[in-house]
C-alpha cells in the first residue's frame, strides 16, 4: 500500500471516531430533553389538576362556613338582638324601666361581640345606633321622671327687699316608679351621676344654709316637702350646734322616710347611697363652719360648750350611724370631740394673733400714759380683780425702786392693748394643760414676732412723715422691751418645765426698730433745718438788704421747727430722751452757724451786730426748749443746755466775741487758759479778729499773743 493510501486510511478512521463521539453526545442530550419534556408535561397536566382541586375544595368549605355564619347572624339579629330592642321599647312604654334597661344591656352586650372580621356589616352598625338611641331616650325619660318626683325650687320670699331666701325640696310619691328608675339607672351606670347632682343640691340648698346661717328655719309637711328659709345677710352668723343639728336631722328624717323602702341591686338602702355622696362634705362643713366657730375663747366657757356642743355632736353621730347615713368608721365628728382641747387652744392662739395683728394695724393717734406706777398704762373702767392681777404681774420682780424703772411717757393705746393681750394669753397658759400651755406660750411670743414685721410696715408712711408718730413708736418699742425683760421670769415657774419661758432674745430687735425709726426722724429733721439755713447764704453780709431778711427768716424757721417738735415730743417722749433729741437737733443748728461765722473773712460792725442779735435770739429760745411738761420740779436750763448740746458753750463764746472788744477777747483768751480757749482754737479766734477788726498795731499785738 502506498504511503498516500495509508495516510488517507488513517484520516478516515479518525473522522469516523470523531463522528461516533458526537453521535453519542447527541443521543445523551436527547434523553435529557425527553426527561425534561416529561417533567413539564406532568407538572402542567397532572400536578396542576391536583392542586387546583384542593384549593377549590378549601374555597367551597369557606363558602359553606360563611354561609353558616351569615345564617347564624341572621338568627341572632332576628331572635336575640331584635327581640331585646323590641322588649326594651315595650317595657319603656309601660314604665318598666328596670326591664327596659336589662333588655338594652343584653342587646348592647350582643352587639358588643359581633362576628369576627365583619365589624363593618351595615345592619350591625344600624342596630348599634338603634340601641344607643333607645338607651339615651330611656335615660332622658327617667331623668325627667326623677325631676318630677324629686323637684327643687328656690325663690325670694320678699321680691321687693329680697331680705329672705327660700329653698324647697318636694318629694312626690310615685308608687313603684322611683324604684324602677333607680334600678334602671344602676343597670345603665347612670345612677352615680344622678346621685352626685342630687347630693350637690342637698348640700347647697338645704344643708349649707342650716349650717352657716343662724336665721335658717326648716319646715317639713306631711306631703314630704322640705322648706328652708334664711335671711340674706352679708356676713351670716353660724347657729348654735344644737339648733343646727335639729335642722339637719329634720331634713335627713324626711329623706329617710321617702327612701326607706328603696334599695339598690346589692341590697344597700338608698339612703346609704345618698349618705355616701354627701356625708363627707356635710361633716366637713359642720366642723368648719359651725363647730369650730362655736369653740369658746376662755376656759370658763368650756363646760357650757360641752353641754351645748359636745354631747349633741355625739348624739348626732350615733343617729347618722344607725340610719346608715354614714359608715361606722367615719370618725370626723368623733375626732373633733377627741381633739377639742387642742382645737380650743388652736382657736385661742389664732384669735389672739389675729387680734394682735389688728391692734398693730390700728391708728397710733390714740395714746395713753405709762409710768413706773402704771406699767401697763392707766386702764379704763375702774379697778377689777383681773386688772389688778395684770398690774401685779407687770410690776413684780423689781428688786428696788430703780430696778427696771419705766420712765413716764406716752405709748399708743394699741400697743398697751397688745401687751395686755400677751399677759392674758400667758395667764391662760398657766391654768391650761401642758400641751395647751406650750402652744399659748408660743402664741404670746409670736405676737412680738409679728410686732417686728407688721407694725413698722403698716405705719411706714406715718412714721417717716410725722415726728410725733416716730416718737410714739419709739416709746412703744421701749415699753415692749421693758415688759419682755421681766415677763418670762414672772411666768416661768407656772409654765411646763420643758418650756424656756423667755422673751429676752426678742428685745434687741424690737429696741433697734424703735431706735432706728427715731434716728431716721432726727436725720429728716436735720435735713429740714439745714435746708432752712441754706437760705442764709453762709451768713455773709447779713446786715445788707435781702441778706438780712433771708437770714432772719432762716433762723426763725429753724426756731419754729424746734418749737413745733417741742410741742409734739415733750408730752410723748420720756424727759431725758426728749432733751437728748431736741439737744441733738439744736446742736446741729449751732454747729452749722458757728462753723459759718468762724469761717467768715470779713464781718462789718453792722454784720457783727446782726449776727449777735440772731444768735442771741437762738440763745434766748433755747432755754425753754429744754423744758418738758413731764418735768418733776424746777429745771436748770443752763445745765441742761450744756449737757444735751455739746457745742453750746462754743456758741455762746462766739456771741461774746461778736459783741466784744479786742481787749475783752484777749482777756477771755487769757493766754490759752480762758473760757474762749476751751471752745475755739487759736486759728479760729485769729480768723474772727481779722474779720471783725481793722488791721492796726493793736490788732497785730493781740494776734501775736494768741497762739
Amino acid at each position: 500500500m502506498s504511503f498516500v493510501s495509508q495516510v488517507l486510511s488513517c484520516a478516515g478512521q479518525l473522522e469516523a471516531k470523531e463522528i461516533q463521539g458526537k453521535m453519542d453526545l447527541l443521543g445523551k442530550k436527547m434523553e435529557d430533553l425527553k426527561l425534561e419534556i416529561y417533567e413539564v408535561t406532568r407538572g402542567k397536566y397532572v400536578d396542576f389538576f391536583t392542586q387546583k382541586l384542593q384549593a377549590t375544595s378549601a374555597l367551597v368549605e369557606n363558602v359553606e362556613k360563611v354561609s353558616g355564619d351569615l345564617h347564624d347572624a341572621k338568627e341572632k339579629i332576628e331572635n336575640d338582638i331584635q327581640d331585646n330592642l323590641e322588649c326594651a321599647a315595650s317595657a319603656n312604654k309601660r314604665h318598666s324601666y328596670s326591664e327596659a334597661a336589662a333588655s338594652l344591656l343584653k342587646a348592647d352586650v350582643l352587639l358588643g361581640t359581633p362576628l369576627e372580621g365583619y365589624d363593618d356589616i351595615e345592619v350591625l352598625m344600624a342596630l348599634q345606633t338603634e340601641c344607643c338611641v333607645q338607651k339615651q331616650k330611656l335615660i332622658f325619660e327617667m331623668t325627667e321622671k326623677w325631676k318630677q318626683m324629686i323637684s327643687w325650687s328656690s325663690s325670694d320670699a320678699n321680691s321687693q327687699s329680697k331680705s329672705r331666701q327660700v329653698f324647697q325640696l318636694e318629694l312626690t310619691s310615685g308608687g313603684n316608679v322611683l324604684s324602677e328608675i333607680i334600678g334602671a339607672m344602676e343597670t345603665l351606670g347612670d345612677l352615680e351621676s344622678t346621685l352626685k347632682n342630687f347630693g350637690k343640691r342637698l348640700i347647697s340648698d338645704l344643708f349649707k344654709p342650716c349650717v352657716v346661717n343662724s336665721t335658717a328655719t326648716v319646715k317639713n309637711t306631711p306631703e314630704n316637702i322640705v322648706i328652708v328659709t334664711v335671711n340674706n345677710e352679708k356676713t351670716p352668723v353660724p347657729p348654735p350646734p344644737k339648733q343646727m343639728y335639729m335642722n339637719v336631722m329634720t331634713i335627713i328624717q324626711v329623706l329617710e322616710k321617702y327612701f326607706s323602702d328603696l334599695t339598690v341591686q346589692d341590697g344597700t338602702n338608698f339612703l346609704s347611697c345618698v349618705g355616701r355622696q354627701v356625708s363627707q362634705e356635710l361633716l366637713e362643713l359642720i366642723v368648719k363652719e359651725c363647730l369650730t366657730p362655736a369653740i369658746p375663747h376662755n376656759n370658763k366657757d368650756m363646760a357650757e360648750f360641752e353641754a351645748n356642743c359636745i354631747e349633741p355632736t355625739k348624739a348626732f353621730q350615733g343617729i347618722l350611724v344607725n340610719l346608715k347615713f354614714i359608715p361606722e368608721d367615719d370618725n370626723a365628728l368623733e375626732e373633733f370631740v377627741k381633739n377639742i382641747d387642742v382645737l380650743f387652744v388652736n382657736k385661742k392662739s389664732q384669735d389672739n394673733l389675729l387680734r394682735a395683728r389688728e391692734l398693730m394695724k390700728s391708728e397710733l393717734h390714740n395714746t395713753v400714759k405709762v409710768s413706773d406706777e402704771y406699767p401697763l398704762g392707766e386702764m379704763a373702767g375702774g379697778p377689777s380683780e383681773r386688772k389688778s392681777r395684770k398690774v401685779e404681774l407687770a410690776s413684780s420682780g423689781q428688786g428696788s425702786s430703780d430696778t427696771f424703772k419705766l420712765p413716764a411717757c406716752q405709748i399708743s393705746a394699741c400697743t398697751q392693748q397688745l401687751m395686755t393681750l400677751a399677759y392674758e394669753t400667758l395667764e391662760e397658759a398657766t391654768s391650761s394643760s401642758q400641751e395647751c400651755a406650750v402652744q399659748l406660750f408660743f402664741a404670746a411670743r409670736n405676737m412680738f414676732e409679728l410686732f417686728c414685721s407688721v407694725y413698722p410696715t403698716a405705719h411706714q408712711k406715718a412714721l417717716s412723715l410725722f415726728p410725733q408718730m416716730s416718737a410714739v413708736f419709739n416709746n412703744d418699742c421701749m415699753y415692749v422691751c421693758h415688759h419682755l425683760a421681766m415677763i418670762g421670769h414672772q411666768f416661768n415657774k407656772s409654765l411646763p418645765e420643758d418650756v424656756q419661758a423667755t422673751f429676752v432674745d426678742l428685745m434687741p430687735k424690737i429696741r433697734r426698730l424703735g431706735t432706728d425709726t427715731m434716728l431716721q426722724q432726727l436725720n429728716s429733721q436735720k435735713d429740714i433745718m439745714l435746708d432752712y439755713l441754706q437760705a442764709a447764704k453762709g451768713f455773709v453780709s447779713v446786715s445788707e438788704g435781702s441778706n438780712s431778711t433771708s437770714t432772719e427768716k432762716a433762723v426763725k424757721q429753724v426756731l419754729h421747727q424746734l418749737g413745733h417738735l417741742q410741742k409734739v415730743w415733750q408730752e410723748i417722749l420720756p424727759v431725758n430722751q426728749y432733751r437728748k433729741s431736741i439737744g441733738t437737733l439744736l446742736n446741729m443748728v449751732v454747729v452749722e452757724i458757728c462753723d459759718r461765722v468762724v469761717s467768715l473773712e470779713d464781718i462789718s460792725a453792722s454784720d457783727a451786730s446782726q449776727l449777735a442779735s440772731l444768735m442771741s435770739l437762738i440763745q434766748k429760745r433755747a432755754g425753754p426748749l429744754m423744758k418738758s411738761t413731764n418735768d418733776e420740779g424746777d429745771v436748770n436750763v443752763t445745765i441742761e443746755l450744756q449737757r444735751n448740746v455739746p457745742k453750746w458753750l462754743r456758741f455762746t463764746e462766739i456771741i461774746t466775741v461778736l459783741n466784744a472788744s479786742l481787749l475783752e477777747i484777749n482777756d477771755r483768751w487769757a493766754d490759752g487758759k480762758g473760757p474762749l480757749a476751751n471752745e475755739l482754737t487759736a486759728s479760729e479766734v485769729k480768723q474772727m479778729i481779722r474779720a471783725l477788726f481793722q488791721n492796726t498795731d493793736r490788732r497785730s499785738a493781740i494776734l501775736a499773743k494768741i497762739r
